[in-house]
């Protein structure tokens, strides 16, 4: 098997060759950084590329691999890591023009993790800066400039975790660390064609992470199928003492597709005709109708009538104003690319202590009503988003941007798998997401394994070159 036939091919698949040593990890991440240079000139998905110190770990691999010494399923397996993930000695800018230079010492928990596993990193992937934290309007808020859609290089990927789905659907690497406060694994995962897994709050560590909002920051994969997150996602995750907000919680037991085929979930009915995209909607229909014929029984649901967004909103401006006050006080918010940057300190002061605690007070009932609807329900399903991909110069503040289960799912701190259900009239992929209870990301999963299995969307390709 040539090395441009494994461009699209899944950690699963190239587990299998490397470990039957038919591919070797040192060619594999010499084609990763490859294909790379040659495709990031027209979707800007990465900051800093590491290709001495990802061939010195590829090297290591193939040697301990060949003494057959395998440490797992991503032993020799490139990855690349959004750039709010600290690496020792390789500067982390949290695609921000403040901290372009700053650099760490240390390595983060889930880089760490991913090197234990024998999981190669090849550079630190782009991002809207700050995560999005002090409010932006254009895909073009990022040290980097808009990250472009594989599918349509005109349009966004969205994020904040651009660069991770700009870099999986391309392409040029197999699985990427994301990390999503409120959309930013799922959405870019759905408008780039991917699979990508928001862990539950706590599920992994955030140690050496920037920290955007502490009780909403989760950690997760974007890779080209639902096993494949489940794959990285066992090895990242675990109690970590550097993240005092680490669940000490067993991983459990793997996806079971011969039980997602025995599982009750319920669906979001959705009015399209005010807000997104109508053949969205109808990919999302088929989705239904492809589960329900595998034995999946679903029926309409809705979330429980709670202020899950006013909440969310009131919780997250508190603690990224926090987060990044000194931005204020020293006066480098004024070099961020979104020109009101600055107002987003102006209101978060005139959230007051009270109305903060009494949106932690209405989080716990949210989280008590949401965790009944589980009782009754494996999971609900709804579209990862209302729209496909927007243009890469377009004002979305314009749009009626519809992120139907991402308050709730990210203010309770449960799980969400995002996986290609099809497209728009537009050409550009949809996404179905899988929204499970608290830490049951197997179950999620196995939902999205049986739908990847009766379905071929997730293995569409964009129309792009291979390497040359």
């Amino acid at each position: 098997m040539r090395a441009p036939d494994l461009a699209y091919a899944t950690v699963a698949e190239l587990s299998v060759l490397v470990r039957a040593k038919k591919v070797s990890p040192v060619e594999l991440t010499r084609d990763c950084l490859k294909r790379a240079a040659s495709l990031d000139s027209s979707l800007h998905a990465w900051v800093t590329m590491m290709e001495e110190s990802a061939l010195d770990e590829a090297r290591r691999a193939e040697k301990e691999i060949a003494s057959g010494k395998i440490r797992g399923p991503l032993h020799g397996i490139p990855y690349g890591a959004k750039d709010l993930v600290s690496t020792r000695g390789v500067r982390t800018t949290w695609g921000a023009k403040p901290y372009e230079t700053q650099v760490f010492d240390r390595d983060a928990a889930v880089v760490r993790k991913l090197r234990e596993a024998g999981a190669i990193l090849i550079g630190k992937l782009a991002m809207i800066e700050l995560a999005g934290g002090l409010g932006y309007t254009k895909g073009d808020a990022s040290l980097t400039g808009a990250a472009r859609n594989p599918w349509d290089t005109a349009r966004w990927t969205c994020g904040s975790s651009s660069g991770a789905g700009a870099a999986v659907g391309s392409g040029m690497i197999p699985f990427a660390i994301g990390s999503e406060t409120w959309g930013s694994i799922l959405c870019p995962s759905s408008f780039c064609g991917i699979s990508g897994l928001r862990p539950t709050f706590g599920r992994v560590s955030r140690d050496g992470a920037m920290a955007l909002s502490w009780t909403l920051d989760k950690l997760g994969p974007m890779t080209r199928s639902a096993a494949d997150c489940e794959t990285v996602l066992r090895a990242i995750a675990g109690h970590d003492p550097g993240d005092p907000y680490s669940a000490d919680e067993p991983k459990g037991p793997v996806s079971d597709i011969d039980a997602a085929r025995r599982s009750k979930v319920g669906y979001l009915s959705l009015d399209f005709t005010k807000m997104g995209n109508p053949s969205v909607q109808r990919a999302f229909h088929r989705a239904l109708v492809d589960l329900s014929r595998a034995g999946v029984v679903a029926e309409e649901v809705k979330i429980p009538d709670l202020p899950f967004e006013a909440v969310t909103g009131v919780i997250l401006n508190s603690e990224v104003s926090t987060a990044f006050e000194e931005l204020e006080r020293d006066g480098r918010v004024t070099q961020l690319a979104t020109p009101t940057a600055r107002l987003s300190f102006v209101s978060s002061r005139a959230v007051r202590g009270a109305d903060l605690v009494k949106a932690e007070r209405i989080r716990t009932l949210c989280q008590r009503a949401m965790a009944e609807l589980f009782e009754r329900y494996d999971a609900i399903l709804y579209p990862s988003e209302m729209h496909t991909a927007f243009g890469a110069e377009e004002d979305f503040s314009q749009i009626a941007w519809a992120d139907p289960g991402g308050a709730a799912g990210n203010l309770c701190g449960l799980p969400a798998l995002s996986v290609p259900c099809g497209f728009g009239d537009d050409g550009l992929p949809a996404g179905l997401a899988v929204l499970a209870g608290a830490f049951d990301e197997a179950k999620a999963v196995a939902i999205g394994r049986l739908y990847q299995r009766i379905t071929d969307w997730h293995e569409r390709r964009p129309p792009l070159p291979l390497a040359s």
